[in-house]
């Protein structure tokens, strides 16, 4: 039998990055490990605090919470005319990264700067514990951008966590159509418990709160199992929402959008995502359809000199979305 030929370095690096990016979880699950105790004990006085239950029965509302948000679906929204104007052949979702953003555009700098923050790419490696040690320099290696040895695909995809189940998921200001994640991506996630690039801002908003104490990012970042940190830091507004759905004051699928689709929890993915693999749903909104495609900003045209939406294009984005759906194994859904 013939050997297997050598992989290239751009090869091997791929994969090595690929396998130090499922290490981002384990390290940001170690170091809140620590004071986890400490944190669910605020998160529910919290509720009293909030005048959202009583102290007899905080443990159990906290506990309903908790549930609730286990069984949140992920879901990345999008706009299905300009997904799905043309026939879409894509097998994955790429991150901000893959997708071959400019580093110098200054988009690209907040989301480094963001990413950084929350997970240390590229910060110096301190940990006395070889282990450890050893998984943060792989995070330094294939982590940290520009440099030679970055993976884009080293770096997270985002989704909203969408425990009230919206008619337009969970975060409809960037599009009524969206994407369901199968269950198993919830594992290989981290969350915050608003936009990534909005906590630092937030938490400064509110520090009274929280004793006047300053957080940033890495304080508040958590994986699946410590989804006590969301209970602490998340926006009142969304406090009083988790306690309705989880209470039975609401019901899921009740609400178009949450909070007017502006204010969401977040969930980095640290996976590749195919779609005939790791998504269920696509879900196609009227609204969007009706609404076309985002324009060019220049030519102010949607796709080559086409300037008019009509009939005929929202039939031609829902077919093409159709067979998306079926060429990758997905449910189907037309929602408003």
């Amino acid at each position: 039998m013939a050997n297997p030929p050598t992989p290239t370095t751009a090869e091997r690096n791929a994969a090595l990055g690929r396998l130090a990016r499922n290490e981002t979880v384990g390290l940001t699950n170690r170091r809140q490990l620590e004071s986890y105790d400490f944190v669910e004990d605020l998160a529910v006085k919290r509720l009293v605090t909030q005048k959202l239950c009583t102290a007899a029965t905080a443990d159990l509302v906290y506990g309903g919470i908790l549930k609730l948000l286990e069984d949140a679906r992920l879901t990345i929204s999008l706009k299905a005319p300009n997904w799905f104007y043309h026939e879409n052949t894509s097998k994955t979702y790429g991150n901000f990264w893959e997708r071959g953003v400019s580093g110098a555009s200054s988009d690209a700098k907040k989301r480094d700067a963001a990413e950084n923050s929350m997970f240390g790419y590229s910060n110096p490696v301190t940990d006395a514990d070889p282990k450890v040690k050893a998984a943060q320099n792989r995070l330094l290696t294939f982590g940290t951008s520009p440099s030679a040895t970055f993976e884009p695909a080293m770096r997270p995809r985002y989704a909203a966590v969408d425990f009230a189940y919206c008619i337009n998921g969970g975060l409809s200001k960037y599009g009524k159509s969206f994407l369901v994640l199968k269950d198993h991506m919830k594992h290989n996630s981290t969350f915050t418990h608003c936009d990534s690039f909005e906590v630092d801002m937030d938490l400064m908003g509110r520090k009274d709160e929280y004793f006047g104490t300053k957080l940033n990012l890495q304080d508040v970042a958590c994986s699946f199992f410590q989804l006590g940190f969301i209970v602490l830091f998340c926006h009142p507004a969304v406090l009083k929402k988790l306690h309705a759905y989880a209470t039975g004051e609401a019901k899921k699928g009740s609400e178009t959008n949450l909070l007017g689709g502006m204010i969401y929890i977040e969930a980095q993915m640290h996976a590749d995502i195919q779609f005939s693999r790791d998504v269920a749903e696509l879900n196609i909104s009227g609204q969007d359809c009706a609404a076309g495609p985002v324009s060019h900003p220049k030519s102010k045209s949607f796709f080559g000199k086409k300037t008019v939406w009509d009939n005929d294009d929202i039939a031609r984005v829902k077919k093409n979305a159709k067979k998306f759906a079926a060429r990758n194994g997905l449910i189907y859904n037309d929602v408003p």
